[in-house]
């Protein structure tokens, strides 16, 4: 008799969250996600959601051996696409040997020395010529508006933002990587992409990492990694749309983002405002917000 491997706790734990919350706010349809650079080097913060087939994931990668990863053995509820998202026309992609580093920017020789990376400046790469398409300019077949967008292109992001109104009017969050420190030649900066995302009306969540590493100097082969690592490189932030306007969203947009703040990015308080918002809707029952709680483990918990 053949027996599925037992879950690790955390995933028995979501499966309770998703259960819950399928079950008390019956949400018209899954948690659609929107993944440009699936680049499956890292697991996403959506893997285990995924898992229990509550989300549906549409993936956008152009490199050709991540997209080959991403296709090899597929997982039900995934749409990838071998596409490079930017703005619709041609633009210079300089690959990278190390997978993710490839970029529409070329790597800045200056930077990455001073960020004690020098191997990550290959001299002289030429740049390959792809095709890039906006979110905008993808039919809904190709990808239905989003209620989360994770985005990590290495300085592509403000482009696929500013080009992607339209597609990401009725998202209720978005998980970008944000650089604080150029590590390619023209690349825009975390605060150029804060206001772009501002001006489509979310704000700051919280930063789910941001990354460090010691600077390049004369005493570096003396120094601990995690005594010495202060200079900030980049980070993934979770913007969400701004609650001080839930009263314009509509019953779904708050049942999916409660979805996503408990199975993906793991905000609870956020989650509990959610579903706070559907009692006042007389949507789910009053007993939610302390039922949603009492699922998660005691730890979290104050003493009375």
């Amino acid at each position: 008799m053949n027996r599925e491997a037992p879950q690790p706790r955390s995933q028995k734990m979501l499966a309770r969250r998703v259960e819950f919350l399928q079950s008390v706010m019956s949400p018209q349809r899954r948690l659609r996600i929107a993944d440009v650079g699936a680049n499956p080097i890292n697991t996403p913060d959506y893997d285990g959601l995924l898992k229990l087939g509550g989300c549906e994931v549409w993936g956008f990668e152009p490199e050709q051996s991540a997209f080959d990863a991403l296709t090899q053995d597929p997982v039900p509820n995934t749409h990838y696409l071998q596409r490079a998202i930017g703005r619709t026309g041609q633009g210079t992609f300089y690959p990278h040997p190390q997978s993710g580093l490839g970029s529409l920017y070329p790597i800045r020789q200056e930077s990455v020395s001073f960020l004690g990376k020098p191997g990550w400046h290959k001299g002289d790469v030429d740049g390959i010529e792809i095709a890039l398409t906006a979110l905008d300019d993808l039919s809904d077949e190709e990808l239905p508006k989003p209620d989360v967008l994770k985005i990590d292109i290495q300085g592509g992001e403000l482009d696929v933002f500013q080009s992607g109104r339209q597609k990401m009017s009725q998202a209720v969050s978005v998980i970008p990587e944000v650089r604080f420190y150029r590590m390619y030649e023209g690349e825009p900066l975390w605060g150029p992409v804060d206001v772009e995302l501002h001006d489509q009306g979310y704000v700051l969540h919280k930063l789910v990492f941001a990354k460090s590493t010691v600077v390049q100097n004369s005493q570096r082969k003396r120094m601990k990694n995690a005594v010495f690592r202060n200079q900030l490189i980049d980070g993934d932030a979770v913007y969400i749309r701004n609650p001080e306007t839930i009263d314009d969203w509509s019953d779904e947009q708050i049942k999916q983002l409660a979805m996503a703040s408990a199975c993906v990015f793991g905000s609870f308080d956020l989650t509990v405002f959610c579903l706070d918002a559907l009692v006042d809707r007389e949507v789910v029952d009053p007993q939610a917000p302390g039922q949603f709680l009492d699922k998660l483990p005691p730890w979290m918990f104050a003493e009375n």
